[in-house]
């Protein structure tokens, strides 16, 4: 499982590493909500909150490819420890190309990873993780200018989960 995880940062790495810095590429940050990442006291799914670091590259005025990733802050009953994470590369497709915003739709895959102890006192601890691979659809929108702030909506078919982020990017 590490292995596939430092796979996948190699690749995103290998990209931007491959890319000459200009204008057209940025990094930023963001605040990220995440539908079902939480489990509630009764049991039940509940959202958590994340953050995530974003580049962004910008191919031509139509296209984008923006790698990032999230690591999430998800609650769960006394007892249960949670870490998730995701790993995302996504494409954007402009499909509003204004000098002051831009709306795109999402497209790319997204490595998604879970791990859950649960402390049963003296008879010890249980662990497990799972980890998917799935994919990203959605739509966002971002300003224009040298700092640039966006919003994305996208679905993440490994979890079956809705992230909401916003946040801020700037030329590199």
């Amino acid at each position: 499982m590490e292995k596939k995880i430092l796979f996948l940062i190699a690749v995103a790495v290998m990209i931007f590493a491959g890319l000459e810095a200009s204008a057209q590429m940025k990094l930023g940050g963001n605040l990220v909500l995440g539908t079902k990442l939480s489990i509630d006291d009764d049991g039940s799914e509940a959202a958590a909150f994340g953050i995530g670091v974003k580049g962004l590259y910008e191919l031509n005025e139509s296209f984008s490819i923006a790698p990032g990733f999230t690591y999430f802050f998800p609650s769960s009953p006394s007892g249960i420890d949670l870490t998730e994470y995701v790993l995302d590369v996504d494409a954007h497709y402009n499909f509003v190309k204004e000098e002051t915003l831009k709306v795109y739709a999402i497209g790319g895959l997204n490595y998604s990873y879970i791990d859950a102890s649960v402390n049963f006192g003296e008879f010890g601890t249980f662990s497990g993780s799972d980890s998917k691979v799935g994919l990203n659809l959605g739509i966002g929108a971002r300003t224009g200018g040298d700092v640039q702030f966006f919003g994305d909506f996208k679905y993440n078919t490994a979890y079956e989960n809705v992230n909401l982020a916003v946040g801020v990017l700037f030329n590199i």
